[in-house]
């Protein structure tokens, strides 16, 4: 591939941030048509084995978290045509090589991303070893730029530096908030490899393009949210005209409602994930929300497990799949879904993909193409040659130079069960709200009620083609009829979202199962209790919307919630789950 050499990265350091850092990035390398052999190769971070930290747990590490900082700043300062800078990655655009296949597909159709698809969880894998491995090399020039009696610690720092992830799903304390401030500070305080401290633009905070080519990114990209009262909001402003990502609001961000909506949706992220990660679900079924994903119990998929993030940050940068990336969130976002994935593979290691046939196309997949395990997860090569990666290359995680904390020591079943429990398990368990006295045998098993909710990904068309992101609410009790009330309501339970998809329609639906057992116990009421069963009929309720917005079931039609039970097998065991057993009983359509 042809190479230029550029002083873009230093110019922008010394003119727009005034940064005493020497140039990174080394020669920008454009996009081309390359040929067998000189293929981009994609090999993740090098250096052995290490762990992905959670965000606030990097920030503790000192000189580690200091590089970590500088490489995020470097790499977005890198020039925009630059085939690895944070704009070509981020923008998933035609890549080294890799064509796919337009016909019968508009523009916005171009991506690679399989949203709705089999092969959701394992493409974002070598996504991830992509950004991961270009932030490493960039952290690696910066630990080479400090002086000697530093140098030697800042290189062993680059070494082991890997993306973080954000747990959002985290039991954080009421005192602390759920967004990181790492990510939520507008400034940051830095150390340059010439000793100087400076406070800067936080690099977690946003993404500010240089410059904003509406060529490439604008309206297109992001929908209005249309309603049959006409359009209402939207985010098309937010892509054409904002110089910097967003978060939230518009024209900035609002990280304070954002903190405030995810503080009120985190007991049910959590409940959710420790459901999902305690009973098996077949991997098609776990990972991703495609046509194949109805295989054995249905509890719900990481892919709708992971969107209400996306949806929450509505009408901001991380809502449309389009231009989602270019937040620095998303990375450490789907580092966790990454890694949420990882654990499972981990506890089941029976299950992994089977074949199935795509229900939605990309770049180069078609409608009713059959994936499987060795479907090249495009464009992302695995070497200079032109071999791609796939969900079978791809599946242990070490063999791309990372773990997670609780993998790192290649622990056994009960000791990773025991290490799940003790973050997610919720305080109020199925166990304590049982027995109701407190000299009361602990019960072997119980029965549990959840909302089973049946919904079309793409239900909620904008007439021009498209699909819109939404939310269904659950409730247990009264709703406000102020949309902007709701999450703040004491009713509330839960939040399930689809984010819709650019030239995406059809009838496809994804299955989720809402716990209501603590619900249950802030209404002083059991599961078996006497009446019980009515009244979970007569009080769960259900609203659709996004944002400040509601929207009718005329809006979006096919949104079906029913109340459900199954039985609960209960250990007493730290180390052993207490699972689902049997089927599901269903009492019928709530709300209706």
């Amino acid at each position: 591939m042809r190479a230029l050499q550029l002083g873009a990265v230093s110019l922008l350091a010394s003119t727009c941030y005034g940064s005493p850092l020497q140039q990174v990035g080394g020669d920008l390398v454009e996009r081309q048509s390359p040929g067998p052999g000189s293929y981009f190769a994609i090999t993740g971070a090098t250096g052995g084995v290490h762990p992905r930290l959670e965000v606030r747990d990097l920030e503790k590490t000192g000189q580690m978290w200091n590089l970590f900082l500088l490489a995020i700043k470097g790499f977005q300062e890198m020039d925009q045509k630059d085939i690895v800078s944070w704009y070509q990655i981020a923008g998933k655009k035609p890549w080294d090589g890799v064509t796919g296949t337009t016909e019968g597909r508009s523009e916005s159709q171009r991506g690679y991303c399989p949203h709705f698809n089999l092969l959701f969880g394992t493409w974002h894998r070598p996504y991830l070893a992509l950004f991961e491995q270009q932030l490493q090399t960039v952290a690696k020039q910066i630990a080479d730029q400090f002086p000697t009696d530093t140098r030697s610690a800042y290189q062993d720092a680059a070494n082991k530096l890997r993306v973080p992830y954000w747990d959002w799903a985290k039991a954080v304390p009421d005192s602390e908030p759920v967004v990181p401030t790492a990510l939520s500070n507008d400034k940051v305080q830095v150390t340059f490899p010439n000793g100087t401290t400076s406070e800067i633009v936080n690099p977690l905070f946003e993404y500010r393009f240089h410059p904003l080519d509406n060529t490439e990114i604008n309206a297109d990209g992001c929908s209005t949210v249309f309603t049959r009262d006409g359009p209402r909001g939207g985010d098309p402003e937010v892509c054409a005209t904002s110089p910097m990502t967003i978060r939230r609001g518009k024209p900035t961000s609002d990280h304070v409602s954002l903190n405030k909506d995810l503080r009120r949706i985190l007991p049910g992220q959590r409940t959710s994930l420790y459901t999902m990660l305690s009973n098996w679900q077949h991997f098609n079924t776990f990972s991703n929300d495609g046509t194949c994903s109805q295989v054995g119990p249905v509890l719900g998929s990481l892919e709708t497990l992971h969107n209400p993030i996306h949806t929450n940050n509505w009408p901001g940068h991380m809502s449309p799949p389009a231009v989602s990336a270019f937040d620095p969130m998303f990375w450490l976002h789907h580092a966790n879904v990454d890694r949420q994935m990882a654990l499972h593979q981990a506890l089941y290691p029976d299950t992994y993909i089977e074949p199935c046939e795509a229900a939605t196309p990309t770049y180069t997949i078609n409608v009713g193409d059959i994936l499987d395990k060795d479907s090249p997860l495009t464009p992302f090569h695995k070497n200079a040659q032109g071999d791609f990666w796939t969900s079978a290359n791809s599946r242990n995680i070490r063999d791309m130079g990372y773990t997670y904390p609780e993998l790192a020591s290649n622990p056994s079943n009960a000791t990773l069960i025991a290490s799940i429990k003790s973050q997610y398990q919720d305080v109020v368990t199925l166990k304590t709200t049982k027995s109701k006295r407190a000299d009361a045998p602990v019960p072997t098993n119980g029965t549990l009620y959840l909302a089973q909710i049946t919904f079309p990904v793409f239900g909620f068309p904008d007439g021009k083609g498209s699909s819109q992101p939404y939310n269904i609410l659950t409730f247990l009790g009264e709703v406000p009829e102020d949309p902007k009330k709701w999450l703040e309501a004491d009713s509330f339970v839960a939040i399930t979202s689809t984010i819709g998809g650019r030239k995406m329609q059809g009838d496809q639906k994804a299955t989720f199962m809402v716990d209501l057992e603590a619900a249950l116990a802030k209404k002083g009421k059991s599961a078996e209790d006497e009446g019980v069963v009515e009244f979970l009929k007569g009080n769960l309720k259900w609203r659709l919307g996004l944002g400040e917005f509601e929207f009718t079931r005329e809006d979006i039609k096919g949104v079906e919630v029913k109340l459900v039970s199954t039985v609960v097998e209960y250990s007493n065991r730290e180390d052993v789950f207490d699972r689902h057993v049997g089927g599901y009983t269903e009492y019928g359509l709530v709300d209706v």
